[in-house]
């Protein structure tokens, strides 16, 4: 029996070229967190600078155990009224919102995950064009990573996730994305999952998770740490990693000979030296994956192979 692998057909490739597709998001969740000293306390809780986050951009971030390992990624967006919008992997909201809560003993914050809030995206070169339809007026010419509009009626928001995909979220009322995506052309869930591992994006709770420090999954290269800001939780081990040469391994976008039997499997040169996290088709039947491998290997330019002897190419570390 072959593995399925996420796939992105001739059709939906040649329309996002051409305009754009959008599709409901399930793998995020939304959180809301609110209080009148909430950015203080998430500053003594994340590894990206709070100060960093205001209306026009959102920051993307990770949560550490004391021990400095990983308990979720995020993106904080700047609400209305004082408001964080906080998205994180749906598998991880939980936890997410039990790690925020763990230290806030005495202070009065509200954090909860809001059901009745979702996550779209939107990949296309029009499709900055149909944040109209959500009453988000963006700016063409703010196209850095994580540059952030909203619409304050419908309290919905967007975010540019991949200027090069030319790729949006788009964070609001379930009921509200459902009336503008149900007239849109759309992705199956396959499809999405495809076009996020063709262009190396990472997520946490499948390419990696808490068993890998985030410094080794391309949190420096997808801007989620500050090395410069106050203490944090997890903060030791983090910046003793960036400042004494900790980080051995990074996740690369690769391309493969062929298709893998089984995932996640063992990428080789003389030994195991590596993994391939995932994998996905492209329009045109050739495969792609994000793999981990040691930054001295991926360097050295060695051969590299799946099993029964499938070459691995290495295309590029991983970035925003």
């Amino acid at each position: 029996m072959s593995l399925y692998l996420p796939t992105i057909s001739a059709a939906t490739a040649a329309h996002i070229k051409q305009a754009h597709i959008i599709s409901h998001n399930n793998r995020w969740s939304v959180l809301k967190a609110s209080g009148s000293n909430i950015r203080q306390y998430l500053q003594g809780q994340i590894t990206q600078d709070i100060e960093k986050l205001n209306s026009q951009q959102a920051i993307h971030s990770c949560i550490l155990s004391p021990q400095g390992k990983a308990v979720s990624e995020i993106y904080i967006i700047a609400g209305h009224n004082d408001e964080l919008i906080i998205l994180t992997p749906s598998s991880h909201a939980v936890a997410t919102v039990e790690r925020l809560r763990q230290f806030s003993l005495g202070q009065q914050l509200r954090i909860g995950v809001v059901d009745s809030l979702a996550v779209a995206t939107a990949h296309g070169v029009s499709a900055i064009n149909m944040l109209t339809d959500f009453g988000i007026q963006a700016d063409s010419s703010h196209s850095d990573w994580l540059a952030c509009s909203n619409n304050e009626a419908e309290d919905t928001f967007a975010m540019n996730m991949q200027s090069e995909l030319q790729s949006y979220w788009v964070i609001g009322a379930k009921t509200h994305l459902d009336q503008i995506i149900h007239k849109q052309q759309q992705a199956n869930d396959g499809e999405l999952e495809a076009l996020r591992i063709l262009h190396g994006q990472p997520v946490f709770g499948v390419e990696w998770d808490e068993r890998l420090h985030p410094l080794n999954a391309n949190l420096i290269e997808f801007d989620g740490v500050d090395f410069k800001k106050g203490c944090y939780v997890g903060q030791e081990v983090t910046s003793r990693m960036h400042w004494r040469g900790g980080i051995k391994k990074k996740l690369y976008r690769v391309q493969l000979d062929a298709q893998p039997l089984e995932l996640p499997c063992p990428i080789r040169s003389s030994a195991n030296i590596g993994e391939l996290k995932s994998a996905a088709i492209d329009a045109q039947g050739s495969c792609f994956g994000i793999a981990l491998l040691p930054i001295e290997t991926a360097e050295s330019h060695v051969n590299l192979t799946l099993e029964q002897d499938n070459n691995v190419t290495i295309l590029e570390v991983c970035h925003a």
